[in-house]
């Protein structure tokens, strides 16, 4: 009787490798085994990782990442302002379909300006965002500003006077990130 059982559950091993049901043992069609309670048999190489739907909790899969979308500050408001522009509120619009949730808005200015005024001015940004996203999502918003204390890193060439040349290399810098989060 053991040299029976031995046999069958060495057949069942075989299987198990021939029909893609690691960890289980399957019988002749290929299906998982079950005991009459309707647990599924397991083999000696049993991991959690061959769990199958049915038989064993089938770990989640990991959330996805929620991915930062970066606009540009040049895009949604005029220089040195944080009243939204025509562009801005349509670039916006174009991302009320996937927010729900929560969402994360993050405003940030260039070197230009003192450090008090660039960090109200990033705030400023950052909460227009959040108002007017506010009357198209019923998402809960978390909002600030950094001012100039994490540059884009597109802009160590910026040097010079204070002029349209230089205003224009930092504009990478002037940006609000919105994370949306599900």
């Amino acid at each position: 009787m053991k040299a029976l059982l031995a046999v069958l559950l060495s057949t069942a091993t075989l299987l198990v490798a021939a029909q893609g049901t690691q960890g289980y043992v399957v019988d002749g069609s290929g299906q998982i085994v079950k005991t009459g309670s309707g647990l599924c048999l397991h083999n000696g190489s049993y991991t959690a990782a061959d769990a199958v739907k049915g038989c064993d909790p089938v770990p989640a899969a990991p959330a996805a990442k929620p991915t930062p979308v970066t606009l540009s500050a040049d895009v949604l408001f005029a220089f040195d302002s944080a009243e939204l522009t025509a562009a801005g509120k349509k670039a916006l619009d174009a991302l009320v379909a996937q927010i729900g949730g929560s969402v994360i808005i993050v405003g940030h200015t260039d070197r230009i300006g003192t450090a008090e005024y660039n960090k109200k001015l990033s705030d400023a940004r950052a909460r227009s965002v959040a108002s007017y996203l506010g009357t198209k999502t019923k998402a809960d918003y978390a909002v600030g500003g950094v001012g100039f204390t994490q540059p884009s890193g597109k802009t160590s060439q910026c040097k010079g006077p204070i002029n349209a040349k230089l205003i224009a290399c930092l504009a990478p810098d002037r940006r609000v990130v919105i994370t949306i989060i599900k």
